[in-house]
């Protein structure tokens, strides 16, 4: 590759990207309907709930449920962050082995979690509320400490108001627009649908609400785990030339 060619995801990783964003729309609409109206994800949404629940004005609670989640997801960032720099050998248009690897580790917390909330019948009591909200900030902490890790080819995981940002100052601007915010725009829209699929499953049958964001970052995994199917045509070899 050349040098002053921008690195970007391989088609793998753009359609993990957009499914992990699914995966953190489901999460965090879960975290706020369910888990004392905070976010899983979205920590400066948090901190606006943290300093309004000092004010005294609000009806969200007090502090603990902001704080929690916050524990979390600096938790899971903090574990995963020194893991994750890329091998020189590794390419820069994939992910690194210890990304996939953290990612998978995201997919194994959300499914631990899918099966407590199952068996609690989607309404766990505390003090298991609270370690269900720490649970799920972790794992987007994960989630985006990992991604992090994947430099030029990856992105953000939990945060997209950045990526709204430059959609927007491109589309206004000067810029060109481009694949890449074609992709930007995918995400967008799958970390919506993601919201809305989650809510939807827990408003009908929430026992198996936390199954949706697990589904949504086990396909997303399997994009960058599973190899391509290789093609069935075997090529015919050359005809030797007659004497």
């Amino acid at each position: 590759m050349s040098p002053t060619e921008p690195v970007r995801p391989g088609r793998a990783q753009w359609a993990a990207l957009i499914l992990f964003a699914g995966a953190s729309g489901a999460v965090d609409v879960l975290a706020f309907i369910a888990l004392g109206r905070v976010f899983a994800g979205v920590m400066t949404g948090n901190l606006v709930l943290l300093g309004l629940s000092f004010t005294g004005t609000g009806d969200e609670g007090g502090p603990a449920a902001p704080l929690l989640a916050l524990a979390g997801y600096v938790a899971g960032v903090a574990v995963v962050a020194p893991f994750t720099r890329r091998r020189p050998e590794e390419p820069e248009t994939r992910w690194p082995r210890t990304v996939v690897g953290w990612l998978a580790a995201e997919v194994v917390l959300l499914a631990a979690v899918a099966v407590g909330w199952a068996a609690a019948d989607g309404a766990p009591a505390q003090p298991w509320r609270d370690v269900v909200l720490v649970a799920v900030a972790a794992a987007m902490g994960l989630q985006s400490a990992a991604l992090a890790g994947a430099g030029a080819a990856g992105g953000p995981g939990t945060y997209f108001t950045g990526i709204l940002t430059g959609l927007v100052a491109r589309t206004t601007g000067p810029g060109n627009i481009g694949l890449a915010d074609l992709g930007s725009l995918t995400r967008l829209v799958t970390l919506a649908a993601g919201a809305a699929s989650a809510a939807l499953v827990y408003a009908a049958s929430a026992p198996w609400a936390m199954a949706v964001p697990l589904l949504w970052a086990l396909v997303a995994l399997a994009c960058v785990t599973v190899p391509p199917p290789r093609s069935r045509l075997t090529p015919t070899p050359p005809k030797a030339n007659a004497p």
